[in-house]
């Protein structure tokens, strides 16, 4: 059985295109059954509906954020989601919305993918901080989400280098190629056997 997935877009979607891909390749045995976006004019929709994908898009400028999440979660509703997906969602969800997606496991079943090996750089511009820093390497991370922003338990961490040469873009699309090819993975093993925490992921300070 595949994986239903609810995937959470704000800009172009290029994890989301990797992850249909992977889909459409093989390599990922999951049904995406719809794509939501805070942005009616995200990129991202248009290519979603060029896979036939179902979206749904409500700007969150004019609600509060518990009437937009409310709407987002009437929504999917009409859906069996296993997981939601956060590929590019610049909205932070609040602890309201995760309760919808609690595991008895004591997880949220929601899960992010942040360019940085986290607990370091985390925030909007992860690349930006970790080139500046001066970083020799940096990395992406998947995690599960919780109350706290780029936090929770860590499901996969992939490192890249950064080479003496390497100017921010450069080294962002580096890191771009290794979240493209790290998130249908993280997913395709979460297919096969689920979610699957250690004692020291679980208790992350």
């Amino acid at each position: 059985m595949p994986i239903k997935i609810a995937i959470f877009v704000s800009g172009r979607g290029s994890n989301l295109n990797a992850i249909i891909q992977a889909v459409e390749d093989g390599r990922l045995n999951a049904s995406i059954e719809v794509v939501v976006s805070n942005d009616p004019d995200a990129p991202a929709l248009d290519l979603a509906s060029r896979h036939d994908i179902k979206t749904f898009a409500l700007s969150h400028k004019t609600l509060k954020r518990r009437e937009h999440e409310d709407k987002i979660l009437e929504h999917l509703r009409q859906y069996q989601i296993d997981y939601v997906v956060l590929a590019g969602y610049m909205r932070v969800l609040s602890p309201h919305f995760l309760k919808a997606f609690h595991d008895d496991r004591g997880y949220f079943k929601v899960i992010n993918i942040h360019p940085s090996l986290l607990p370091a750089f985390p925030g909007t511009h992860a690349y930006r901080d970790a080139f500046e820093y001066g970083v020799k390497v940096s990395g992406v991370t998947v995690h599960l989400v919780d109350e706290k922003v780029d936090h929770g338990p860590i499901l996969a961490q992939e490192p890249f280098p950064r080479f003496p040469d390497d100017t921010l873009e450069s080294f962002s699309a580096r890191g771009l190629s290794v979240e493209h090819a790290l998130y249908p993975a993280v997913l395709e093993q979460i297919a096969r056997s689920g979610i699957k925490l250690t004692a020291k992921e679980t208790a992350r300070p």
